[in-house]
């Protein structure tokens, strides 16, 4: 029999975020505990990863248009002919891979792949990258809205389990569908591999760095405004990624020679390690693989109040918390650690301390998935 695990993760092929590098974590840990993780998507980029770290991997197909709100509503039949072939490609896929599980974390194959896989009676589970809150179940209780967020609740019984990443995604979940409730829902939260002794390394002082998507959100804005009212000359802003905002951030920038934009990079670890600080001032989130990533290296933490945030981050202890858009908090909060190294390093250990205990994510699958899906 054999012992594949599907980890299906569908988005507009450019795109590649938290929710992405989640199935490259994920399917080292199923590796490790006698798996074989095959991933499917349509990220070109995750697709290469996976292959460069030795994965099996499928290209899915993409519907490019996800937006069936307004007038778009007259076009669902469409929508639901595109769902007739993609259960009947994934129905081809699993009967060719036979896998014994298959783990959806995307809105399309949430209907097509679950119909399929309890056709043939593969163990299903779901796991939400903050896409359920953040659109896939807007106005899911209001008549004549939201047709197929409503049917992905109606099938929502069918997975073993539908893991929440966050104790704040699973709480927006239940809100949000009230007054349904399912007695199918777990809460694992994400975590990330323990790589301290590779990148343990000697941080460059008064560097503060964010890694991750350029875009609006993530408030890259109040982050390069902030930095300007750091006094510290010494003190350096170092910004990786990329997206569609990026010129207009560089030239907001450019008035202040110590903001650096590195341009996006594949070694993520390696550009958290060099610096002293890990900002991530952004405006809604999950549970932050790239925060999770600062934790586990060990870094003095300052991000926003927000959603996931402070299941990691609990102020004044592990890092500091300052509310979304608050330009003066977030540099406050920065000319903080930089006048109080000690306030740093003991934020960076406490830091470090949460994540042995809580996002160990070795551990955390042992422990809670493995034993679901055996």
């Amino acid at each position: 029999m054999t012992n594949k695990v599907f980890l299906i993760r569908n988005i507009l092929p450019k795109e590649y975020g938290g929710g992405e590098s989640y199935q490259l974590v994920l399917a080292k840990e199923l590796k490790k505990n006698g798996f074989t993780p095959v991933i499917v998507s349509s990220s070109t980029e995750l697709l290469e990863k996976a292959k460069t770290d030795g994965f099996e991997t499928i290209k899915a197909p993409y519907l490019k248009n996800q937006n069936w709100s307004s007038w778009r509503n007259f076009l669902l039949p469409f929508y639901f002919l595109w769902q007739t072939r993609l259960k009947a490609w994934y129905k081809k896929q699993f009967k060719k891979h036979q896998p014994v599980a298959v783990n959806i974390q995307s809105r399309d194959d949430w209907l097509a792949a679950t119909k399929a896989a309890a056709k043939q009676s593969i163990k299903i589970f779901w796991t939400d990258h903050i896409d359920f809150r953040s659109w896939v179940l807007q106005n899911v209780n209001q008549k004549y809205k939201n047709t197929i967020g409503k049917k992905i609740l109606k099938i929502a019984h069918l997975p073993e389990k539908i893991i929440m990443i966050s104790d704040y995604e699973r709480q927006a979940f239940e809100k949000t569908i009230a007054p349904r409730k399912f007695d199918n829902l777990i809460t694992i939260k994400n975590g990330t591999a323990d790589e301290l002794k590779k990148y343990n390394k000697k941080p460059q002082p008064k560097t503060f760095c964010y890694v991750g998507r350029i875009v609006d959100y993530k408030g890259i804005k109040e982050l390069i405004e902030a930095f300007k009212l750091v006094k510290d000359k010494e003190a350096t802003l170092k910004i990786y990624g990329d997206g569609p905002e990026l010129k207009n951030y560089q030239e907001l920038a450019k008035t202040d020679e110590r903001i650096v934009f590195c341009g996006y990079t594949k070694k993520p670890l390696d550009a958290i390690s060099d610096a002293m600080v890990f900002v991530l001032p952004s405006y809604y989130e999950g549970l932050s693989m790239s925060l999770l990533d600062a934790c586990m290296l060990q870094k003095t933490l300052i991000t926003t109040n927000v959603d996931g945030n402070p299941e990691i981050v609990v102020d004044g202890e592990t890092g500091l918390l300052v509310p979304p858009r608050d330009i003066k908090a977030l540099a406050a909060a920065m000319e903080k650690v930089i006048k109080d190294p000690k306030l740093a390093a003991r934020l960076a250990k406490n830091a470090r301390t949460k994540y042995e205990k809580e996002f160990n994510f070795e551990k955390t699958i042992k422990e809670k998935l493995i034993p679901l899906m055996k």
